[in-house]
């Protein structure tokens, strides 16, 4: 935080968010539930690293040496809902990270409340 209660990075960021997925707001498969679990795989440990890979994809394969959702991704990484899902998309397609969807309870394919709940708990955890 800083002195008059902002977020420090997120304001003050010279690049637009956008510029991280080439404006791409959707990614490329199908869009990626915000509970939806990543964890970085093997090749990511062989290359988190590397200066080839863009500075968010980094950020993102250290952050997932464990299971983390989409949403604490966006939240950690300070960019929209949209922006992380394209880039953990990205990274799926790479073969970076590991996918793990939830299971859906509700008849209309939605998360049920218990899911959406643990969910909530596990960011304000955070």
């Amino acid at each position: 935080m800083t002195s008059d209660g902002r977020q420090s990075g997120h304001a003050d960021r010279v690049v637009p968010v956008y510029a991280f997925t080439r404006g791409r707001t959707r990614s490329a498969g199908r869009e990626l539930p915000l509970e939806a679990l990543v964890v970085a795989t093997a090749l990511a440990a062989r290359h988190e690293d590397e200066v080839t890979l863009q500075f968010e994809w980094r950020a993102i394969l250290r952050m997932c040496t464990e299971p983390m959702s989409v949403a604490e991704i966006a939240a950690m990484l300070g960019v929209p809902i949209g922006v992380a899902r394209v880039l953990v998309s990205d990274l799926v397609h790479a073969r970076y990270l590991e996918l793990h969807l939830p299971l859906r309870v509700e008849e209309d394919g939605r998360p049920g409340q218990a899911i959406l709940g643990r969910l909530l708990d596990g960011l304000r955890a955070r």
